[in-house]
C-alpha cells in the first residue's frame, strides 16, 4: 500500500535520536512521499537539509503565524508555546522564493487565534498581513499552500477566497460543518490526521468531503492515533484504514486514490 504524509514536522526534538529508524519505518510500510514542514527561518533549512538527506521526503517552506509575530510578542515555554525566534518575514519570503526548485509547498502558513497572547485585534490583523504576503508568494511561485488555521477558520477561508487561491489543503482542520463544504466547494483539499481514531471531527469530516479531495498527514510528532505516544509518518497507514472504513471502500483502494490525490495536489 502506497503511503504519503503530506504534513509533519521531522526536524523537530523529539526525532533527534531516531529520525533514520522514523524514516526506514515509513519507506517498508509502504511509504512514497514524506513533507516535513517549515515554520520559520530555521526549520525551512532543517526541512532543506532532510529533503535532501532522504530521497523519500519533500520540503513545505512555511511562516508559521505565530512565529512571524516574534518580534511583536515576547511567548515562551512558560505559556504553553515553544520559543520564538525573531527573523524578518520579507527576507524569508524572499528566501523561500530564490528556493523554490526545492519545496513542494508554501507551509504551513495561516493564522492561528489559540493563544491569548494573539488575539486582540491587532494582532489578528497582523496575522492577517503576513498571511497575504504567503499567498501572494505561493501563487507567484506556482505552489499548493498548507493552512493552518485554527481558532480562525472562518476568517483563513476568507483570506483564501479574496486570494482567489485555488490549490489549498487544509491542515487538521477544525471548523464547523458549513465551513467543510465551503471548502469542498472552493475544490480545496484536506489532510486528515491519525488522530482521527480518538476525535470524532475528523471522522465527520471524512464522511462529509469526497474521497478526491482527502489527503493523510499526520503532524507528527504531534497528533498520535495513541494518547501519549510520539507520532511519526508511518501512521498515515491508520488514517487510511478508518477511511476505508467510514467510506466503506478497500484500504488499496483509498491508499492509490490519496496517492493519485497528492501527485495531482503537488503536480509531482
Amino acid at each position: 500500500m502506497k503511503l504519503v504524509d503530506v504534513h509533519c514536522h521531522l526536524n523537530h526534538g523529539r526525532f533527534g535520536k531516531d529520525l533514520d529508524e522514523v524514516v526506514e519505518r515509513f519507506r517498508k510500510a509502504g511509504g512514497e512521499i514524506l513533507v516535513t514542514s517549515g515554520v520559520n527561518k530555521g526549520s525551512n533549512r532543517e526541512a532543506l537539509e532532510l529533503a535532501e538527506r532522504y530521497d523519500v521526503v519533500r520540503a513545505s517552506f512555511g511562516i508559521y503565524p505565530v512565529d512571524a509575530l516574534a518580534k511583536e510578542c515576547e511567548v515562551g515555554e512558560a505559556d504553553g508555546f515553544r520559543d520564538l525566534v525573531e527573523f524578518d518575514v520579507d527576507e524569508e519570503l524572499a528566501w523561500i522564493e530564490a528556493h523554490a526548485d526545492d519545496c513542494v509547498a508554501v507551509g504551513e502558513i495561516g493564522l492561528d487565534y489559540n493563544w491569548k497572547e494573539f488575539q486582540s485585534e491587532e494582532m489578528r490583523e497582523a496575522q492577517k498581513k503576513v498571511f497575504r504576503k504567503c499567498l501572494k508568494l505561493a501563487k507567484k511561485i506556482g505552489k499548493v499552500v498548507v493552512i493552518h488555521s485554527r481558532k480562525a477558520e472562518a476568517d483563513a477561508i476568507e483570506i483564501l477566497e479574496e486570494m482567489k487561491m485555488e490549490r489549498v489543503i487544509m491542515h487538521c482542520f477544525n471548523g464547523k460543518k458549513a465551513l467543510i463544504r465551503r471548502c469542498v466547494e472552493n475544490g480545496w483539499s484536506f489532510s486528515v490526521p491519525a488522530v482521527i481514531t480518538r476525535l470524532e471531527h475528523f471522522k465527520m469530516l471524512v464522511e462529509m468531503v469526497p474521497l478526491g479531495q482527502l489527503l493523510t498527514e499526520t503532524d507528527a510528532p504531534y497528533l498520535s492515533p495513541v494518547a501519549g505516544e510520539r507520532n511519526e509518518s508511518a501512521n498515515v497507514a491508520v488514517t487510511l484504514k478508518e477511511i476505508a472504513r467510514i467510506k466503506g471502500l478497500d484500504v488499496e483502494e483509498v491508499g492509490e486514490k490519496v496517492f493519485e490525490n497528492m501527485k495531482n495536489m503537488f503536480q509531482l
